[in-house]
């Protein structure tokens, strides 16, 4: 059998954790939450649920304004090296056949292992996905009920440090399976919760970054969110029914989607040159 253990930082997440807890906690042997110590909400879950919750400020040390990764190296102290080690995203629901699923599989304790994930907008959409669990079908059909698929990070030609050198598909930090003795320690090098889990990710060369097709998580998400709202602290709308997007909530999501398909745009015509 093998030893799985996850870590994950949920600060100011328990409208989503109250729902992720409850889908993802048997899937364990451990599951380490951290939260800093005003979340007094995301302690109670855990403590109901019967997940360590681990409580420090250490996120802003040094005038940061939220260092997901030092939490992240503060949970990895209660964890076992000789486990594997899955970091994953508090809003993230997994399929409830992935414990089953990592036992039958040969994972290799030199890889780096990462799957795909739908966007799951709104209460209302989770709630009506509840009611129908219909991820899998007859035990053999894995599919995105409905639900839009988040997008592969690959990176064609590199970071702006790399001239061009190609990485490839580089698997998020909301899902990053390893063993515990295949690295030391996170990078933490940032003042919000983005980018650290893409240099992360460069412990492994692209033949030893692994995709795992049988599994696809669930993404819950707000109304109105868009890309790195919540990387300097939470800033999207509460995950509950009825919301009421103000106008200037949606004009920064509108400018923001514009944005990002404007940089792929050009991405795609570098690619085709």
């Amino acid at each position: 059998m093998k030893k799985l253990q996850a870590l994950t930082i949920c600060v100011g997440y328990s409208d989503f954790l109250c729902w992720t807890i409850t889908e993802n906690k048997h899937l364990f042997d451990k599951w380490v939450i951290v939260t800093d110590t005003k979340d007094e909400k995301t302690k109670q879950l855990c403590d109901n649920h019967n997940v360590m919750c681990v409580q420090t400020d250490i996120f802003y040390k040094d005038s940061a304004k939220f260092n997901k990764y030092a939490g992240i190296n503060e949970g990895l102290k209660y964890l076992d090296r000789d486990a594997w080690i899955l970091f994953l995203d508090g809003d993230i629901v997994l399929h409830g056949l992935t414990k089953y699923i990592l036992e039958h599989l040969p994972l290799d304790e030199s890889c780096i292992y990462g799957i795909d994930r739908v966007n799951c907008i709104g209460l209302e959409n989770w709630l009506d996905y509840v009611a129908k669990r219909d991820a899998v079908f007859q035990n053999w059909l894995l599919h995105t009920s409905d639900m839009p698929l988040g997008a592969r990070l690959v990176h064609y030609f590199g970071e702006a440090r790399d001239e061009g050198i190609f990485l490839g598909w580089r698997p998020l930090g909301f899902f990053q399976l390893c063993y515990g003795t295949a690295f030391k320690d996170y990078p933490q090098k940032t003042v919000g919760a983005d980018h650290c889990d893409l240099e992360f990710v460069r412990n492994w060369p692209r033949s030893k970054r692994v995709f795992i097709p049988e599994i696809i998580g669930i993404h819950l998400e707000s109304e109105g969110a868009y890309k790195g709202m919540n990387w300097y602290g939470r800033q999207s709308l509460p995950f509950e029914l009825n919301q009421n997007l103000s106008f200037s909530y949606k004009l920064k999501s509108l400018f923001w989607r514009i944005y990002m398909k404007f940089k792929v745009g050009r991405l795609k015509n570098l690619i085709e040159l």
